[in-house]
């Protein structure tokens, strides 16, 4: 069986072809989101242009947007967003963008063309956000989370975000007011947000998908609220990563029915458990360990192979407050090498492009094994499993799916 899947979003998007054996039994594991037709310009003009009215008479505009960790395709919503400027009397140099990094590493010029297009670049401002500098202290929420947010957008009479709406392992879904907390956010604070907080709410939080009763996320509202975002742009998008419904308007306005819809668009069914598992990443490829914590579940209870598609150039996110800055040196809430999980007997990462710097979000080091030859790998597994049935399965998007347990459970 030949499969097709997407990869290298941010760098000349291609396709990964796996030819596996035809003896297999294969199930190719497809989001109910994979039957949307995706938008267009159309789609984004009647959504957006209806905010018209409410940019008029701005006088300093900011433009949050997400970093190259999220699938949202900014280029596409931009045209739309600028044109609305313009039906607005909002000139140029009334508008600056600002990438909502929270603790990732900074971007460059161009990171920001692949993520914005060229014509943002052309004519406007874009800088990165700070975690370390230039925030200010607005108060604290009701579970204590101090709020501090860039100076930059603070200073902005108009504030809108554009992101999009995908699953989240502890506040339910990422979009809406993440793209303020923690996004623009002083490390100081997502410290307390992601730290102490989570730490004593992790029982009811942990969990793609899982928004009712989630102290994180409404902690994460509460921050966003007074951080006052007056619009937001979100987006779903499928294991393409290509949009295929917007929602535009006031966050609050918007979360019931992006939750809504989002349980069901991005649910992933599955039929028992698999021997052999092939994870793409593609939306969050270097944030892949989702894409282990997506498949973990389903390898037989008897052990499995867990392959991990990861060909990409950059490697995993440089997280300033998880991350690892040397052997034994890591970021504020760094919590080591990954537990490899009990149902995992070998563990695969393919690229041609070894990160062993970024490899502890995996697992220890003589839990992993590198491959850069998938047909070589896959003629691996078939010998191991020689003269037994195979089931296995492919997830074409292992980062944005959220799978069996995950999408009925909530």
């Amino acid at each position: 069986m030949k499969v097709s899947l997407p990869h290298g979003l941010w760098n000349g998007e291609h396709t990964l072809e796996a030819d596996l054996p035809p003896r297999w039994d294969v199930d190719v594991l497809s989001m109910e989101g994979d039957r949307a037709r995706p938008i267009g310009r159309e789609e984004y003009r009647a959504a957006i242009m209806p905010l018209v009215p409410l940019m008029k008479g701005a006088k300093e505009v900011c433009v949050l947007f997400d970093d190259l960790s999220r699938p949202t395709r900014t280029y596409e919503i931009a045209p739309t967003l600028l044109e609305a400027f313009a039906n607005a009397g909002i000139k140029d140099p009334q508008v600056r963008f600002l990438c909502a990094l929270g603790t990732h590493s900074p971007h460059n010029n161009a990171d920001f063309r692949k993520k914005l297009g060229s014509e943002v670049l052309n004519r406007f401002p874009v800088y990165n956000h700070n975690c370390y500098e230039n925030c200010e202290t607005l108060g604290r929420t009701a579970l204590g989370t101090p709020v501090t947010i860039n100076k930059e957008y603070l200073g902005c009479d108009l504030r809108i975000g554009i992101g999009s709406f995908i699953p989240h392992q502890f506040c339910g879904f990422g979009g809406g007011y993440k793209i303020v907390f923690p996004g623009i956010a002083h490390i100081d604070a997502i410290e307390y947000h992601h730290g102490l907080l989570l730490q004593q709410n992790m029982e009811n939080c942990w969990g793609l998908g899982n928004h009712s009763c989630n102290a994180i996320l409404s902690d994460m509202r509460e921050s966003g609220r007074m951080a006052r975002l007056d619009i937001k742009i979100d987006v779903f998008v499928n294991s393409s990563s290509r949009a295929t419904r917007v929602f535009a308007g006031h966050p609050d306005s918007l979360y019931p029915a992006m939750i809504e819809g989002a349980l069901t668009h991005y649910a992933t069914k599955t039929s028992g458990e698999y021997d052999i598992i092939f994870a793409n990443t593609f939306g969050k490829a270097n944030e892949a360990v989702i894409a282990a914590s997506t498949s973990e579940a389903i390898l037989s209870r008897n052990g499995g192979c867990l392959v991990i598609l990861n060909d990409i150039e950059e490697g995993q996110v440089i997280h300033y407050l998880m991350g690892r800055f040397g052997k034994n040196l890591w970021g504020r809430l760094g919590r080591g090498e990954r537990p490899i999980h009990k149902r995992v007997r070998r563990l695969f990462l393919y690229s041609r492009h070894r990160d062993h710097a970024g490899s502890y979000w995996f697992g220890k080091k003589e839990d992993i094994i590198w491959v850069d030859d998938l047909s070589a790998l896959i003629d691996e597994l078939d010998r191991e499993y020689a003269g037994r049935p195979v089931r296995a399965a492919v997830i074409p998007d292992g980062t944005v799916q959220m799978i069996e347990e995950d999408s009925v459970k909530f």
